[in-house]
């Protein structure tokens, strides 16, 4: 008992301390790239300033949150999820990537975080992670819509395998049954059928 306590507590020292570098570097970023150009004059015009305010902000406030209860592991979990999405949001594909391994190590039945790092992975090509990340998704979840929806993508459009990527959407949509993406896959899969034929 004694064991698992000191082992959890340190694994929330090291999760502590990894949002705090992730919002450190993503406090900073934004900053750099503010006063960039050397004239003491921002580097670029006044939306790009607000939005980056608007990131710092949030950034700010999550640092915030994980600093309130660093032994509470549900909040700091929470805390790296909406890191990882601010991330996103701005563009900061790498950071975000990291962030969501960390959750996935800490709590590795997190299928929301696998699913956005396999979609994070097709967006870069990188298609073999982004299977991966994807098809553990499945494995655990066999009903889970998206992870057919985004796998049979990145087999169709990414990888090439229209077989493999018409399977995907197939099950897709016999999940989905409707809506305006069922009817995109079902596009696809025709004209994917059609490919893998020749």
């Amino acid at each position: 008992m004694f064991i698992k306590s000191v082992k959890r507590k340190k694994v929330q020292r090291y999760v502590f301390i990894f949002i705090t570098v992730l919002i450190s570097i993503g406090l900073v970023v934004p900053l750099v790239s503010l006063f960039g150009n050397g004239s003491g004059t921002p580097a670029k015009g006044g939306g790009d300033q607000a939005q980056q305010q608007s990131l710092a902000d949030r950034l700010a406030e999550l640092e915030a949150k994980a600093k309130e209860n660093p032994s509470d592991t549900a909040v700091l979990m929470a805390v790296l999820m909406q890191l990882a999405e601010a991330y996103t949001r701005a563009g900061k594909q790498d950071q975000s990537v990291l962030t969501y391994q960390s959750i996935i190590a800490q709590d590795p039945d997190n299928l929301d975080s696998r699913l956005n790092l396999g979609t994070l992975y097709f967006y870069s090509g990188k298609y073999d992670q982004s299977i991966t990340s994807l098809q553990e998704v499945i494995k655990r979840d066999p009903n889970n819509q998206l992870a057919h929806y985004w796998c049979g993508y990145v087999l169709g459009v990414g990888k090439k395998d229209y077989a493999g990527g018409v399977q995907e959407l197939e099950k897709y949509v016999e999940l989905a049954k409707t809506g305006i993406d069922v009817e995109k896959a079902r596009q696809d899969i025709v004209e994917w059928k059609k490919l893998a034929g020749k």
